[in-house]
């Protein structure tokens, strides 16, 4: 008797949870797009502002997908919402390319700035079309 209460509880819970669904993915998309506008600014405060809501709904999302997965059949109000979802899966990978090419353009400032180049060092002749393999060479072949 025990077992079936839990079952009916955390029925009741996980189906009034399935009901804000589509709300939540709403919501998500429209973090996704606030946070694709940051980005695009480079507003790290907003940025930043984004996150802990964004992750709330992820991990609640996450939580009621291996429900509806795990169910006999997926609920139609779960199957509803995968278009939006899918959406959203693709509107968080653009962020994430947006994010990842920034920061390569930080780390580049900085290395240039550092004196630092990724650039692979380049070989120059001398005059009698030895090459001159380190910048000093130039000064004592000269000489």
């Amino acid at each position: 008797m025990n077992q079936t209460i839990r079952s009916d509880v955390t029925g009741h819970i996980t189906e009034a949870a399935l009901k804000a669904v589509p709300d939540d993915a709403a919501r998500l998309a429209d973090i996704l797009g606030l946070e694709f506008e940051a980005l695009k600014t480079r507003d790290l405060a907003a940025f930043e502002t984004i996150q802990e809501e964004k992750t709330l709904l992820l991990q609640r999302l996450a939580t009621l997908a291996e429900w509806a997965v795990s169910q006999d059949t997926v609920p139609v109000l779960w199957q509803q919402v995968q278009d939006s979802l899918q959406q959203s899966k693709q509107d968080h990978l653009r962020n994430i390319q947006l994010l990842q090419r920034q920061l390569q353009a930080v780390k580049g400032t900085l290395q240039a700035l550092q004196g630092e180049s990724s650039a692979p060092t380049v070989d120059l002749y001398d005059r009698m079309g030895q090459i001159a393999r380190r910048p000093g060479a130039w000064g004592v072949q000269l000489a």
